[in-house]
């Protein structure tokens, strides 16, 4: 059976690289006939399952491949599926993937029909979104990566799974499919080779919590998680990776932080999305970007993450309060910018005791401290009546969340590198202004706004801690 299986996989697979891909390649082009050879290696998966399941012949069969691989990709020995440019390393990535999932089974048998669905989400799904990315003419969302490939992904993903599921049964239900799916789809953006990567691990990790931990709540974090993401990557409030990691902010929240966690996070997510939407209309007229960056969605939900994964595991509520806190205290401080930004005057900078320009770190106007204090207030009965906290814990949590817009003031004021340039005279946080370098003229110059953003969480983090002294 072993030495069947060997023939009957490098034959297949030699047919598709000489036979069907320069058939492919001389009716179409060469990123067709290599998406066509890339789909149908989905046999190679079953193949294996048929003769060399749960042997280490498994393993050695995409290790001789991953050799193969490196040297056409060095000589250009697939003429079918090798690139010109020598700048792609996908043949190889795929192989090296292949091998890992494969060993991974290998030594724990429990996960082997999961990385059959990697597999298929891999040469479906990738295979097909870039198939039709390629030859089709869509809206481009991320790099070279198209509204149509990533749709394609998603449904030919779906169906590979679903079938998948049948064909070796697999209890896996049509929302997990959508799930796996969606996710898959999601991390196939990433591209540059490294969506081989991606894809698989994504699917693979997903399908084995489907399998074995079908709980509702992991379900509904994972959706919840999922259209965050399209809510906020499609409507370009937050960048790719940004986007990708308020997906695992929002799946801690919903999974280890319940009801009150999630509710006070997305409630926060939504205030903030409005406000964005709102202040990128008045930023657009100025040709300026307005989406926030993984940098700034780390600093202002990281540590707040943290704790409430902590809740999840120690269920100490001083977690989830410290969670909120910082979390909160991060989202008050954005209300104050983003809306101060909407005031019709100057913005004030109480320790310098002076007006400064809009946008310009340290200053505050009185349309944003009013909307910090009152988001502050909001937040903390949400809090003490949810908890059932005393009197004083609700003054203590308004008082801290909003304590963090003071202390990002501050070091915005005192500390925060500014420039200014010596053609428009502009007082600026960039070092680069009407296509000049512009000069310092206070502030420390490796502490930019995310830093001071970073101190301020830390700060008020801290006290929190001190405060309600985790045991």
């Amino acid at each position: 059976m072993i030495l069947v299986g060997y023939l009957t996989i490098f034959a297949y697979i030699f047919s598709l690289i000489f036979i069907i891909g320069p058939l492919v390649k001389k009716v179409s082009n060469l990123e067709t006939s290599r998406k066509i050879i890339h789909i149908l290696l989905f046999m190679v998966w079953i193949f294996l399952d048929i003769f060399m399941k749960n042997t280490y012949h498994q393993v050695i069969v995409p290790i001789i491949f991953l050799i193969l691989n490196t040297l056409s990709y060095k000589f250009n020995i697939y003429k079918s599926v090798e690139r010109e440019d020598k700048n792609h390393l996908g043949t190889i990535y795929f192989a090296i993937v292949i091998t890992i999932i494969m060993s991974f089974v290998l030594i724990f048998p429990e996960f082997y029909y999961c990385s059959g669905i990697a597999a298929f989400c891999l040469t479906f799904g990738d295979g097909f979104a870039a198939l039709i990315g390629y030859n089709t003419k869509t809206k481009k969302i991320y790099q070279n990566k198209t509204l149509g490939g990533f749709i394609a992904c998603f449904i030919s993903s779906f169906i590979s799974i679903f079938i998948f599921s049948y064909l070796y049964n697999i209890e896996i239900n049509p929302l997990m499919c959508l799930l796996i799916s969606l996710a898959s789809s999601i991390f196939e953006l990433i591209g540059n080779g490294l969506d081989n990567f991606s894809v698989v691990f994504v699917s693979f990790i997903l399908s084995y919590l489907f399998i074995n931990i079908s709980s509702s709540i992991l379900l509904s974090s994972i959706l919840l998680s999922e259209i965050i993401f399209i809510i906020v990557f499609f409507s370009k409030s937050i960048d790719y990776l940004g986007s990708i990691l308020s997906m695992l902010i929002v799946f801690s929240y919903m999974y280890f932080g319940g009801r009150l966690g999630i509710f006070i996070l997305l409630s926060e997510y939504f205030f903030i999305f409005i406000v964005g939407l709102i202040k990128k209309i008045k930023v657009r007229t100025k040709k300026e970007k307005s989406s926030r960056g993984f940098l700034q969605i780390l600093i202002n939900g990281g540590l707040g993450t943290l704790f409430v994964i902590l809740y999840g595991i120690f269920k100490n509520d001083k977690l989830l309060i410290i969670s909120i806190i910082s979390v909160s205290g991060c989202f008050i401080d954005s209300v104050s910018s983003d809306v101060g930004v909407l005031s019709k005057g100057e913005p004030y900078d109480i320790f310098k005791r002076k007006n400064v320009p809009t946008g310009l770190s340290g200053g505050m106007s009185i349309l944003g401290i009013t909307c910090s204090i009152i988001c502050s207030i909001l937040i903390s009965l949400v809090v003490y009546i949810s908890m059932d906290l005393k009197a004083l814990d609700f003054i203590l949590i308004s008082s801290i969340i909003f304590f963090q817009t003071i202390i990002d003031s501050f070091f915005g004021s005192m500390l925060q590198v500014k420039y200014v340039c010596d053609r428009c005279y502009k007082v600026t946080e960039k070092n680069i202004c009407c296509n000049k370098t512009t000069r310092k003229i206070s502030g420390v110059s490796f502490i930019n706004n995310n830093m001071v953003n970073l101190i301020s969480s830390i700060i008020i983090t801290i006290i929190a801690v001190i405060i309600y002294g985790v045991k």
